[in-house]
């Protein structure tokens, strides 16, 4: 009994343990069933992480349409959840690679390009909603500025856009 509780014990500190390393790389929790299986069932980095811009692409788009539909507070939603997504692609991007190999500068090059073209996107949603919403709106995009930003600079090799962006 006493052997019992103990491996109870140390499997429910191990699954902590597992679930806290998680916590900041899970997909968001609004995504539908079908989104996520979508991202799921891929299970090399690559395409695991071109499947969540598939998913990221589509809110995006809907985020836009609402605005345009005057459903401001539905599009501020989408739109969270479009970052939410490019952060999640990110961090399993680098959770899943090593630093330095070819496979790890492979997504971080569809990262990158994913970003790149979703811009226009991006800036028509943030012109699209009213003054109440354009704080979530420019918070969106300097997020996704950022992880493109640290994606590139990775890319290249490290450091170069960093020293750029920090000289006067």
């Amino acid at each position: 009994m006493r052997s019992m509780v103990l491996t109870l014990l140390i499997v429910l500190v191990a699954l902590e343990g597992v679930s806290g390393q998680m916590q900041g790389s899970q997909l968001p929790v609004d995504l539908s069933e079908d989104e996520v299986q979508l991202i799921v069932k891929e299970r090399k980095p690559k395409s695991h992480v071109e499947a969540a811009f598939k998913v990221s692409d589509a809110r995006l788009s809907s985020a836009l349409k609402l605005a345009r539909d005057s459903q401001y507070r539905e599009s501020s939603q989408n739109l969270h959840l479009y970052v939410s997504l490019v952060s999640y692609a990110d961090s399993y991007a680098r959770r899943s690679t090593s630093q330095g190999s070819k496979e790890r500068n492979s997504v971080l090059k569809v990262i990158e390009q994913k970003i790149f073209k979703q811009n226009q996107t991006l800036d028509a949603v943030v012109q699209e909603l009213p003054f109440e919403y354009q704080e979530n709106g420019t918070k969106a995009v300097e997020a996704v500025k950022s992880i493109r930003i640290r994606a590139l600079d990775e890319h290249l090799g490290g450091g170069f856009l960093k020293s750029a962006t920090n000289t006067p």
